[in-house]
Order: C-alpha cells, then structure tokens, then sequence
C-alpha cells in the first residue's frame, strides 16, 4: 500500500495550492475527506476521497515496488533541496513532492535555484547512477531570454563555443530565436549533454545575459506548456522505458532470480 502523507503535502505536489494555501483552506472548513471536514496536517492515502468546496480533487498515487519518476516544474528560486542550516521559509522542491511509494527521490541533473523548468526525480538509485555514468547522452532543450545585440549570423561562433566548454564537439542540434526584437530574445536550443551552467559560460563571450533559463526538455522527457510551475507529474511508462533504454540499465536480479537463471542453464544441460 502507498505511505499515507499529509494533506498539505500531497495537494502542494499535485498543484492545486502551496502547502500554506492548503493549511489555510483546511482552517476555513473548505476541504473535507471521506465528507468529513480535514484536519490540519491530516494523513491521506489513495482510498481516501479529497474534495475542495465540494469539488472531488484527483490525486495520482504511484504504484508501490514499481520503478517511479517525477517530472517537475521548478520556480526560479526555488531550491531543488535545502541546503543545511538554511533558514529560508521557502520550501525546496524535494519538500513540495508527494513521497514515492518505495525509498526516496534522486533528483537527476538539478539545475541550479536560479534556474528554472523541467526536473527529472527517480526513485530507482541504480537507474539515477546508470543515466549519471551517461549524461552525455541525454539531449536538452532550453528556452532562453537573453539581452544584448545577437543575430543568426552568430549561430555557428555560439555552436563552437557551446562545443568548447563542453569538451565535445557537434553537441548543439538546434539554435533559433523564436521571438523578441532588439536587444531582447528569446533563443530555443536543443543540446546533447550540456548543463546551464556550461551554456552561461559559452554565452559569456558573446556580450549578451541570460537573464532567464528555463529547461523544457531532458532525456525523452518534455514538459509541457501548460505545466504551471510548482506542479508535477509522474513519469509514464514510456519515459521509464526510454530512461532505461539510454541509460542501458538492467534491474539487478533478486537471489531467488539468480537461483531460477541458474536452474534453466543446468535443465538445457
């Protein structure tokens, strides 16, 4: 059965309030469970029905023992976790998430808290090492508002540069300005293995700021438009599946796995 959580936590993570809004609206009578007023800091589970002003609220429950994944829009600002000793009211966004049925969640490439966009959480630790060992593999997009005089003439010097700081070369598939005028842009990249950071630092030496970084891609994972921040959602089967695929990962076999893989060989002996 899933960990039963508390309800401020589980609504923050499926977007329908900050956990202060929730806290607030269960003080004023708004949000009953099972058509019980809630309690502050009441535990839920996903046989509990939740509904706000008599409006039944959906609320996604990953499956427990299964491999899981979290795609997150994270605020700019916003930390992927506290860091110690912090004393910042806001939460990081490890505390906005519902808790997965099994271990923890491993955040997978975190961006830096003043940039913002998608976020990739795994639960399977084997998995998150697997596609770390192969990052270089992982194709990102981002979307960029940049300042300053920059034109497509620039486009192969950025490409190059882009190259250079990253160590490899060709890792820039697409470069465009989508919109903005003048001395202001916003530039849509897709790159193979290269960090926010690592973009910040190739665009240094063309005069122009990124003063907006917003990653909208990662793996086969995309985050959707209408993805409002501070919402997640689960990863589909598929994302899993292509996760894997890159990351070339194998379940690590149980003993008694190993014990029937070892009884067939011997049977076809």
């Amino acid at each position: 059965m899933t960990n039963r959580q508390r309800i401020q936590k589980v609504l923050a993570a499926g977007g329908f309030g900050s956990r202060r809004e929730v806290e607030a609206w269960v003080a004023e009578g708004r949000i009953k469970v099972n058509s019980r007023p809630a309690r502050p800091g009441q535990m839920i589970g996903p046989g509990d029905l939740v509904t706000l002003d008599g409006r039944r609220l959906r609320l996604q429950w990953p499956e427990v023992g299964a491999s899981q994944g979290l795609a997150y829009h994270r605020p700019a600002g916003e930390p992927v976790r506290r860091s110690a000793g912090s004393e910042r009211a806001e939460s990081s966004a490890l505390e906005r998430l519902a808790t997965p049925g099994a271990g923890r969640w491993i955040p997978l490439l975190p961006m830096g808290p003043l940039d913002s966009g998608l976020e990739l959480f795994l639960s399977d630790g084997e998995l998150a090492a697997a596609l770390m060992a192969v990052k270089d593999k992982l194709r990102a997009g981002y979307s960029l508002r940049i300042r300053g005089q920059l034109d497509e003439s620039a486009f192969p010097d950025i490409q190059r540069a882009i190259g250079e700081v990253a160590g490899r070369d060709d890792v820039t598939e697409d470069l465009e300005i989508v919109s903005g005028d003048g001395a202001n842009k916003w530039l849509n990249l897709a790159t193979q293995g290269v960090s926010p950071r690592e973009l910040r630092e190739a665009l240094g030496g063309f005069d122009v700021e990124i003063n907006r970084l917003i990653r909208t891609r990662l793996g086969p994972v995309e985050m959707d438009r209408s993805m409002a921040r501070g919402v997640s959602r689960p990863l589909s089967r598929a994302e899993l599946g292509a996760l894997k695929d890159i990351a070339g990962h194998v379940p690590r076999a149980r003993p008694a796995d190993r014990r029937r893989a070892t009884g067939s060989r011997r049977t076809r002996r």
